[in-house]
């Protein structure tokens, strides 16, 4: 490891990184990201020091994130496609979205906060040890992870901040498109998949994500037997989910991400509190929100992102309490960073719209990924190597055995709601309601 950062600074250096003609003067390494949620990459913290051409010295906190280091999870992990997206991103799509309309409207609070980028290489196959992306640790402008004590769920005021900054970023694609649609539609033609094989397989088997969804009904279904809280209506919601998403879940999957204009967005694409950090006024409270992990960027329905992110951190309480202010607070937000661009019917009534026909890529995503952030035993090397050689029923009964319980709670409540979302409504309505799994 100590090899591949000598020869990432060095690069960097000869590159100007650092600004032209600097020097490094020393590097100290600062730590190795080993948490559980992080899944993808590995990471590594460091201090430079650098001496510009005018002899000015300068430290620099970096974040290096490197690629697995065998073939195996590399493509398991699509680390070559995932890299490809974030440079993409920083060195073209970022620019240009944060120029589009900026003259316009200004900068500034309608702007969201991105990590400062220094370099990346992405030259894959043999050099895939050198591959590289190196950020600002943005610890020095005082952001840092959520102060909260769940591991998943985050309370209103963090939620409405993350939300806020979500609207930014969705609202420089439609700044972008107002102003130059072809140059910003031929950078996303250039985002790679991450999610999805050549051959149209997810990341999870068909089976495997069944298992999962069938854990979630029938969870419902226990409820409603016992009487809590899962009505006859919504016994007959949960056949219709079954019947018109569940009876092709790969079909459904697919249909959903499949972008719509003039709705569509650059999506964040893993917008959850585990890639999110915040900065706090003196009193504790959280005031900007920065997004970071750009590696799995999509253009499709802004659902995509809300729907993740809302099922993933709010807990049953919360939604239930505060839904539609949280979908409020993100329409104005949207409204406010675009200015006097026109967002196309993009108001609540066409957000729920999108998020009944979109959100069932959230769920899938929740399905299982919830149950790993909500696994209270760390995860083993030796377990994590062998996943890859699992069948699909070991695949599945591993996934349902992460976080117990609690987890399964969760997950059902994020179906119940998506379901009653989709589904509650007048007779009318449903009977002539047009479903994405058709």
């Amino acid at each position: 490891m100590a090899a591949k950062l000598d020869e990432t600074l060095a690069d960097m250096t000869a590159v100007g990184a650092f600004g032209p003609d600097s020097l490094l003067v020393s590097f100290k390494l600062e730590g190795l990201h080993t948490e559980q949620n992080q899944f993808a990459s590995c990471v590594l913290y460091g201090l430079a020091t650098v001496d510009d051409r005018d002899g000015r010295r300068r430290s620099h906190r970096l974040v290096f994130k490197f690629k697995y280091p065998t073939p195996e999870l590399r493509e398991c992990y699509k680390n070559d496609n995932q890299f490809h997206n974030e440079i993409l991103f920083y060195e073209r799509i970022a620019p240009f979205l944060l120029a589009s309309g900026s003259q316009r409207i200004g900068r500034g609070t309608t702007t969201p906060t991105l990590c400062r980028y220094f370099y990346g290489r992405n030259d894959c196959e043999e050099q895939a040890h050198r591959d590289v992306i190196v950020l600002e640790n943005e610890t020095v402008r005082g952001y840092r992870t959520a102060v909260t004590g769940h591991r998943l769920s985050l309370d209103f005021d963090h939620l409405i901040v993350a939300l806020r900054a979500l609207a930014k970023f969705h609202g420089l694609s439609y700044k972008a498109k107002n102003e130059n649609i072809v140059e910003f539609m031929e950078m996303v033609a250039d985002v790679r998949e991450t999610h999805w094989s050549e051959v149209g397989e997810w990341i999870l088997q068909p089976s495997v994500l069944q298992g999962l969804f069938s854990v979630a009904i029938e969870r419902l279904k226990e409820r409603h037997i016992s009487g809590d809280g899962c009505g006859d209506d919504e016994v007959k919601w949960i056949t219709r989910f079954q019947t018109e998403m569940l009876a092709d879940t790969m079909k459904s999957l697919r249909r959903v991400v499949v972008p719509t204009e003039p709705i569509a967005v650059l999506c964040h694409g893993d917008f959850n509190r585990n890639n999110l950090l915040f900065r706090y006024d003196d009193g504790g409270r959280p005031v900007d929100a920065l997004a970071y992990d750009l590696a799995t960027i999509r253009y499709g329905s802004p659902a995509l992102d809300l729907s993740f992110f809302l099922y993933m951190n709010t807990d049953r309480r919360t939604r239930d309490d505060h839904w539609d202010a949280l979908l409020d607070a993100y329409c104005d937000a949207l409204a406010a960073a675009t200015g006097d661009v026109s967002v196309p019917l993009l108001d609540r009534d066409r957000l729920n719209a999108e998020i009944s026909e979109y959100g069932f890529h959230g769920l899938a995503h929740v399905s299982y990924f919830a149950r790993v952030m909500l696994e209270e035993r760390p995860i083993k090397q030796e377990v994590s190597e062998e996943f890859f050689n699992f069948d699909e029923l070991q695949v599945l009964n591993l996934l349902v055995s992460n976080g117990g319980e609690p987890a399964t709670e969760w997950v059902a409540d994020t179906f119940q709601h998506f379901i009653r979302c989709k589904y509650a409504r007048t007779p009318a309505a449903n009977e002539n309601d047009i479903s994405v799994g058709n």
